[in-house]
Formats: structure tokens, sequence, C-alpha cells
């Protein structure tokens, strides 16, 4: 692998070496700032460059934030943010330092990130290099059931999606999540056990983030190796390899005002706040079933079902004009995904907001 190491370079020299020094007696290729060939390119634009090459990276969090560059964060910070969508970042964390201000902000948002898998603390060079080690041996270990393979996970979410076109005429939001590397997560005996059924039930209907109708009956069934929790007009279904389906109302508005009904139609807040807790769902239930962080990557995928002739509004516009709107010209809508599909698992509980919106623009863009 070519496993590039992210921390400040002066000062910090030989805990550098030693995480070279680890990485190399593994047989993996160093990629690290002060082995750059000349360029035109800036020293940020080189190491960003070395971020996108490589397999993994390393982060170094010492006692420093480092100098502030024009985006208004540390090179660090930058080569964090640049990796941490996009592949594993194994994080070591300098103890018995006293960080300054910045520093410690930075290593807050780097722990909320962190699955905790992948993350150790060292007090010198030599404690640094054991730990780089045994994670990247750890991390080689883990990687051993297969390579997390972006358009397998679509395929799967895009197969886990299973839109009926010809559904039961209740406009519906589905949110289907993938999660790689492909291995079974759930055994057949733990996935037709009452327990597990239990305890999603109890978290889909009244868990902080709920999906499901606290009001309504559940049918519970084990279908081949899926699990479903039905309602009537909304459901879960989780199968072995911890893929997951979502189905939620399209939060038709069905008030009455004046002399007649209100005009049903997709509003645009009510999507938005239902991606959102589809999407926290799902990272809860992720570490229900694998909090042994097996599963590192997702990939979401979002559609509507049979909302086509319904007007998409935002809640103000169907206030001012509660009977009268464009309606759909019909057809069936595309599944939307997001660019790069493929997501951290981390990103459902700690970038939710951000997924919800990109997901719910496209969602509005392909029904206009």
């Amino acid at each position: 692998m070519d496993v590039f190491i992210s921390s400040l370079i002066s000062g910090y020299e030989a805990l550098r070496e030693a995480a070279a020094e680890a990485i190399s007696t593994l047989g993996h290729r160093v990629l690290r700032a002060e082995d750059f060939a000349a360029s035109t390119s800036t020293p940020q634009q080189a190491c960003l460059a070395g971020v996108r090459a490589a397999d993994v990276v390393v982060l170094l969090v010492v006692d420093q934030y480092g100098a502030v560059q024009e985006s208004g964060l540390s090179a660090t910070h930058e080569e964090y943010l640049e990796a941490r969508d996009a592949k594993p970042v194994l994080v070591f964390v300098q103890s018995g330092v006293t960080r300054d201000e910045q520093q410690q902000r930075f290593l807050d948002e780097v722990q909320a990130w962190t699955t905790g898998h992948f993350r150790a603390g060292f007090d010198s060079a030599d404690a640094l290099r054991v730990a780089v080690t045994k994670a990247l041996h750890e991390f080689e270990l883990a990687r051993s059931t297969g390579q997390v393979d972006e358009e397998e996970m679509t395929a799967r979410a895009l197969e886990m999606l299973g839109l009926d076109r010809h559904g039961r005429g209740d406009a519906r939001l589905i949110l289907s999540v993938a999660a790689g590397p492909y291995q079974q997560i759930i055994r057949p005996a733990e996935l037709e056990a009452p327990s597990l059924a239990r305890e999603l039930q109890r978290e889909a209907m009244f868990g902080a983030y709920a999906v499901l109708d606290p009001d309504a009956s559940t049918d519970v069934s084990v279908s081949g190796s899926v699990l479903h929790l039905e309602q009537r007009r909304a459901s879960v279904m989780i199968d072995e390899s911890g893929a997951l389906r979502i189905v939620q109302p399209a939060r038709v508005d069905p008030r009455q005002t004046g002399g007649g009904a209100v005009l049903p139609a997709i509003i645009e807040e009510d999507i938005a706040e239902a991606l959102r807790r589809a999407l926290r769902f799902a990272g809860w239930m992720f570490e229900h079933v694998d909090s042994r962080q097996r599963l590192t990557d997702v990939v979401p995928v979002a559609a509507l079902a049979d909302a086509e002739y319904m007007p998409w509004r935002t809640r103000a516009e169907q206030q001012a004009s509660p009977n009268a709107a464009n309606m759909g010209t019909g057809g069936a809508q595309d599944p939307v995904m997001l660019t790069p599909a493929r997501k951290h698992r981390q990103a459902l509980v700690q970038d939710t907001d951000r997924l919800a919106d990109d997901l719910m623009h496209l969602l509005r863009r392909g029904h206009r």
C-alpha cells in the first residue's frame, strides 16, 4: 500500500521517521512531504495530491496546530479533510502534552469522526513506531475479507432499493444503504433471533430517529436472508451483509383548510427531515449489528416512488397556495446518489445534515 504521513514537520522529524520505519517494515511505500521531488506545484498542492494518491493516511495529532493557510486551516487539517471522505485515516494522538486551542478543536473534530477501530495514543517515537505497526497490521487483517468496492456497493444499494414502479399508490421516500467491504455481518441464527427484531423495532418506532409510525401495527418476518419490519406506509429491512432499506411516507400534506382539501404535495422540508432520520437510523443500526467496525464504508441511495404527479413545494409555497400548483408530468423518477457515492460509515452520524441536504436537492432536481 501507499501510506501518506500527515503531521507538522518542523520539530517532529523523529516522530515522522518512526512512522515511516513502521510503514516500510511492513513492506508498504511511504508518501511524505519531505520526499517529494521539486515541481511547479506548491507544497500544499503536492501534499494534497499525495493524500489522493495514498491508500491509507497516517495522521499524527501532536501538541501544535501549525501555521494557518489561506483556507484558514493548517496544512495537516487540510490533508485530513482531503482524506476523510475518500480513504481510511489511522489516527495517532500524542499523549502527555498540552495542546494549543486550535489543535484541541482539530482533535475534537477528528475524534468525532473516527470509528475507534484504528486509533491509538503514543508518548514517544518508539511507542509511535509500535502503534503504527500494530494499526497497519490490524488494518490489513480487517481488509482481508475484501477491498471496499464502490461499484459493487452501489449495485447492492440499487438492488436493495427495490422500487416497485406500480406500488401501493402512496408517495414514498426510500433510502437504501449498502456497506463494505462485502461480508456477512449478521449470522442466519442472529437474523431470526426475536431479540434482533425487537431491538430494531423499538429503535425504529420510538428511538431518537424513528422511521416507523409508533401507532401503526408492524409485521415482522424473515424472508431468505432479509429481516422485514412492515407497516402499511413504512418499512425497514436489513440483510445479512448489513444492507438496509428504509421506506417512509413522502410527507404528503393531508390537512383540510377553508372549504376544500389542501392539494397533496411533496413538502421539501419534510423530505429533508425524513432523510436525516433515515441516515441517522442507519448509523445507529450499523453500530448495533457491527460494533466491531468491520464495515467501514457506505453507499446511500434515495428515491421517490409513486409521487410522479405530485408537485414539489416548500412549506411556505404550500401555505401560500394550498389549492393550486403545477402538477408533475408523470414518469418514474430515477434513484439519486452522491458524488462520489461511497462515504465513510461515520458520515451517517457526523455529516448527516450535509448528506440529507444533498440527497434532497438531487431528488428535487429529478422530480422537477
